[in-house]
């Protein structure tokens, strides 16, 4: 059930907190009307002005849409994400604009919080936090730019669309976290779905690659290849992404890191992966799932206790992508090195604090039984 906070502009003048601020709830669907219903359902209560453009819905999207805003509108689909949301921004009355994804769903949010922030960051784009399971059991929890002032921002990028200045010769912006929580499951899906969906966005990436040649494009292509399983085309685009000057802030370059090590290993590179991960490891050990790449790696190249040591450390590490990598996921790995060096007792300990982490509860039983 949603947990929402807030209260009425005149309320918030009488206690001298900052007023309510108008936001209007942008989004794009097509043929999902169950998770439709969901999502909008999720947020009906809140103090949004809901806008939903449909891309040639076939089934009742259009009527679900239409329970709970009449702002419902229709947009011919033209294979361009981003000019679909721009459409949408264009529908809205209000300055401010939430973006949700018709698979996202709200569990948690403080408006009063979201209207504090805004007013601190007047000019700038406000990150809501998603959580996203798999179908293997992986949770993924990442920041999100989807609250700005359409004054000031759109979108740009026909897939993997971002939220980008509306004057180009501005080169940075402010990006601030909201207190809005989403879970989506559009990566809950069974692999031929998963393949599909990256088939269509590689035709469109490799469509608008000329027209952006860049570390994010570059990356996103090797993205779509990664999750069809192509790891050598996956490894040359995340190569020809990596080929610029590039933040290790970026949440995108962290991701194409990570993955790129796991490309290599996927194509039995492992001393390539070991010797390009040692050479970035400075600028990425404060992440979790870089260390868990690289401690696999290193398992992989039977340096078991240089591998041990990248586990313990993601442990005492905060950022993470990926639940469980500075927790259950390290603990398991670690308890993993101490049966191949022949430790079991070790193990065990390890394998203990993975709480109820299924791999790791398989192998509890199985060393118990092997000690009888």
């Amino acid at each position: 059930m949603i947990s929402h906070s807030y209260s009425t502009d005149l309320q918030n003048k009488e206690n001298g907190e900052t007023p309510m601020i108008p936001i209007s709830l942008c989004m794009i669907t097509k043929n999902e009307s169950d998770k439709l219903d969901r999502c909008l359902a999720a947020v009906k209560d809140l103090p949004l002005e809901i806008i939903v453009v449909d891309t040639g819905s076939t089934d009742n999207s259009i009527e679900v849409a239409r329970k709970y805003t009449e702002h419902v509108y229709h947009f011919d689909w033209i294979s361009d994400f981003a000019a679909a949301r721009n459409f949408s921004v264009s529908k809205a009355t209000n300055d401010w604009i939430l973006v949700l994804d018709t698979d996202e769903y709200v569990t948690s949010v403080d408006m009063e919080a979201i209207y504090k922030l805004i007013d601190e960051n007047a000019t700038g784009v406000g990150c809501l936090i998603r959580t996203s399971p798999d179908t293997v059991g992986s949770i993924t929890v990442d920041h999100v730019e989807r609250l700005f002032n359409k004054k000031f921002y759109m979108y740009k990028r026909p897939i993997h669309e971002q939220v980008l200045p509306i004057d180009e010769t501005l080169t940075a912006f402010c990006s601030f976290d909201i207190p809005l929580y989403v879970d989506h499951d559009g990566y809950f899906s069974s692999k031929e779905e998963m393949d599909l969906k990256a088939k269509r966005n590689l035709d469109i990436l490799l469509a608008s690659e000329h027209d952006y040649p860049d570390s994010y494009t570059y990356f996103q292509i090797g993205q779509s290849y990664y999750i069809m399983g192509d790891y050598e085309n996956a490894c040359r685009y995340f190569e020809k992404g990596l080929n610029f000057d590039l933040s290790p802030e970026s949440e995108f370059v962290q991701l194409m890191i990570v993955h790129y090590g796991y490309s290599l290993l996927n194509m039995d590179r492992g001393e390539d992966a070991q010797l390009f991960l040692e050479q970035v490891y400075s600028y990425f050990d404060f992440l979790a799932d870089f260390l868990m790449v690289i401690g696999t790696v290193y398992i992989r190249n039977e340096h078991y206790m240089k591998a041990a040591l990248q586990f313990i450390k993601a442990t005492q590490t905060e950022k993470f992508f990926t639940l469980g990598t500075n927790s259950f996921r390290a603990y398991y790995h670690l308890g993993a090195v101490y049966e191949m060096i022949g430790q079991p007792e070790y193990a065990l300990l390890f394998y203990e604090k993975c709480g109820a982490y299924d791999l790791a509860q398989e192998r509890i039983k199985f060393l118990k039984e092997s000690q009888k």
